[in-house]
This record gives structure tokens, C-alpha cells and sequence, in this order.
């Protein structure tokens, strides 16, 4: 079994196009996160902190909303330019680093939890950073749905292929479904989550988001001998096809509230 401490990011290689990569997957993903952080109401006098910032979409996202934002990612070499949102950019991981402040109304981390191997201690570290009263907000996937088509499934050897690998760096490939349980053994309140999911279609800037997923992956894949390079090429080929359309994975956000706030209301 792998040790925790010797388990790394599995897209903390590198790979030329990945900022390419974070940035069509904000394209994808963004459109469902803003609009149920809205529903928090995000705005002028709230308090965020972005976990996970990536290229730092949602966190400049939450500042033009007039939000009072903190990003933290283990890589800050592509946030530089949220300084000039007025967004306060720290660079930490979760998994061993403490946090910038406390009393956030919203802590917001998407698809960070996934990628961990001890989960539990750092939903717990998320929400000791939370006010009483604040909102912890988790969006991590459930791969159930990854590239099904209406005939099945796009090259589902090249699929299983690449999460195999990421599940060789602790990835959970159902942990949409467990941040419901983690949410609640952290003593959540009013715990509540919904799944979206997205029809691709090949050749858009989401369907080169599946593609660049691939094409990072591909090395790992191949140098293992879960698949060959011929059969990765054919995959992210159909990818690239404006007639190929498929289901991404589902998108769970789970949403909970920190109790401790009962006499203040």
C-alpha cells in the first residue's frame, strides 16, 4: 500500500499544454460552479477561500462579485494575475499545509478532495477555516458517466487505462458520491448535493478538454503497458471529431453549513 507522504498529484508532471488543459476544464466546469455559489450569495462583504485555484477562474469569478477572495494551490506560477483582481494568492497544500485566516463565509475546493489521500483530515482542516454559519462547498466527480456514448463507451480501454493511473496517486474515481460522507463526519449541517453532467461534443473547446486529458496522461499509460500509443492516438482522434459526442463524468457539489451559529441568528 501506498503511504500517504509518498503520493503525488498525478497532473504535477510536466506537460507542455497544461495550462491549456486547466483552462478548458474551467470552460467545462465553471458555468454549474458560479451559478451554485451564487446561491450562497457570494458577494460584496463575503469572504472565500479558493482551494485548489488552478488557473484561478472561480476565485477572480467570486472578486468581481465584490468577495473579499484568498486562492491557495499548491502551484501559484499561473495566479500571478489575480493579484491584480485584488485576490490574496498563498501558495499551500492542503493535505499538510495550514490555511491563510479563519472565518470565511465560503470555503470552495473543485476537484481537489479526489486527489487526496487523507480526505478526511483535510475536509476537517476546510472547515475550521469556516465561520459559524459558513458554507463549506466540495465539487469533485463520479466517473460512472466518462465518455458513454449512445453505442457504450468511447474506447473504454484507453478510459480504465488512464484512471489507473490516476488511481495510482490516490485519485478516488466516486469521490463526488464520498464528499457527502466527509462533509458529514465533519459535522456539517444541512448537507444537501446534486450531480450535473454535460453532452460533449468532439472537437469543442469542452471536448479538447477530455483530449489534453489524455494526451497528459498518455506516457504513463503506455510506459505501464495498460494500452499502446496507436490506440491513445485513435482515442483522442475521435475526441477531436465533431461527430463524436459523449457524456462527461458527473460533477457532484456538495454543499454544508457549519453549525455554531444558532444564538448569533
Amino acid at each position: 500500500m501506498v503511504e500517504p507522504a509518498t503520493i503525488s498529484y498525478v497532473f504535477a508532471t510536466s506537460f507542455a499544454r497544461e495550462e491549456e488543459r486547466l483552462s478548458l476544464g474551467e470552460h467545462l466546469w465553471d458555468p454549474g460552479t458560479t451559478s451554485r455559489l451564487a446561491g450562497l450569495g457570494v458577494g460584496r462583504g463575503t469572504r472565500c477561500l479558493e482551494i485548489g485555484a488552478g488557473h484561478g477562474s472561480i476565485a477572480a469569478w467570486m472578486a468581481e462579485c465584490g468577495a473579499s477572495v484568498t486562492a491557495v494551490d499548491i502551484d501559484t506560477s499561473r495566479l500571478g494575475w489575480l493579484r491584480g483582481c485584488g485576490v490574496s494568492v498563498h501558495r499551500g497544500d492542503i493535505s499538510r499545509d495550514p490555511l491563510p485566516g479563519s472565518g470565511y463565509d465560503v470555503v470552495h475546493a473543485r476537484l481537489v478532495v479526489q486527489h487526496l489521500a487523507d480526505r478526511v483530515a483535510a475536509v476537517r482542516r476546510m472547515v475550521s477555516a469556516l465561520r459559524p454559519g459558513g458554507y463549506l462547498v466540495l465539487e469533485d466527480t463520479d466517473t460512472a458517466t466518462t465518455l458513454a456514448t449512445a453505442e457504450g463507451v468511447l474506447r473504454p480501454r484507453v478510459r480504465d487505462a488512464a484512471y489507473a493511473v490516476m488511481a495510482e496517486s490516490g485519485y478516488h474515481p466516486r469521490c463526488g458520491l464520498l464528499d457527502v460522507d466527509l462533509a458529514l463526519s465533519a459535522g456539517l449541517r444541512d448537507v444537501r448535493a446534486e450531480g450535473r453532467a454535460e453532452v460533449i461534443t468532439g472537437g469543442t473547446p469542452q471536448g479538447r478538454w477530455f483530449a489534453l486529458w489524455l494526451e497528459h496522461l498518455r506516457p504513463a499509460m503506455v510506459e505501464r503497458g495498460l494500452v499502446t500509443r496507436s490506440e491513445v492516438d485513435a482515442a483522442i482522434a475521435e475526441l477531436d471529431d465533431p461527430g463524436t459526442r459523449w457524456l462527461s463524468q458527473v460533477m457532484i457539489t456538495v454543499i454544508g453549513r457549519k453549525g455554531g451559529d444558532e444564538q448569533a441568528a
